[in-house]
């Protein structure tokens, strides 16, 4: 049942794509800490602050572009419409400190964009999204999702998109990469 689902899903993405698609990416504040500390996003994308301490914070950003307090449970969004390095702090607890970059959406390579795109339309199978970090494992470039104990990866033997899903254990072929950025608009 669970492959027809994902088969459905990829089905409907291959027959429907789309090509623009603005991601929300989500900093927990716990532990007295943003995580993650650095954000790579392209314009129109959102990051959302959820407070998960028991403490009040803030999200100031340095140049006073946003400032929002958030109480234990609160949380707070910004839309980056402006390509720059943004850096902000935490105003009650000023070791607190985060960057945030954001590109054009043109400047971002074409298997991030890619990954990204997975993150956003398949959530579900692939999450925490946001996760910027591109891991290798010869001949696999990859990302893990700790929430959904789940791979996604690009081989550099055959140029094709692979994923598995830490349950099963097997590594499934999604096709060639070229068509997926064709899907996704990352071309």
């Amino acid at each position: 049942m669970f492959r027809l689902t994902l088969l459905g899903l990829i089905s409907l993405f291959i027959a429907y794509p789309l090509t623009a698609i603005a991601e929300t990416v989500t900093v927990n504040i716990q532990g007295f800490v943003f995580n993650p500390k650095t954000i790579s996003l392209n314009e129109g994308d959102s990051v959302t602050w959820n407070n998960q301490d028991g403490a009040a914070h803030s999200t100031t950003q340095d140049a006073n572009l946003w400032s929002s307090d958030l109480n234990p449970g609160g949380s707070f969004s910004f839309m980056f419409n402006k390509a720059g390095t943004y850096t902000y702090h935490c105003r009650f607890h000023p070791s607190m400190k985060a960057t945030i970059s954001v590109s054009n959406s043109g400047e971002t390579d074409p298997t991030s964009c890619l990954f990204k795109w997975v993150e956003s339309n398949y959530a579900a199978f692939f999450a925490p999204a946001g996760n910027l970090s591109l891991l290798t494992f010869p001949p696999y470039t990859y990302r893990y999702y700790s929430e959904t104990d789940s791979y996604l990866a690009v081989s550099s033997v055959d140029n094709h998109v692979y994923y598995m899903f830490g349950a099963d254990g097997i590594i499934h072929d999604a096709g060639p990469l070229s068509d997926w950025l064709g899907i996704a608009g990352c071309n």
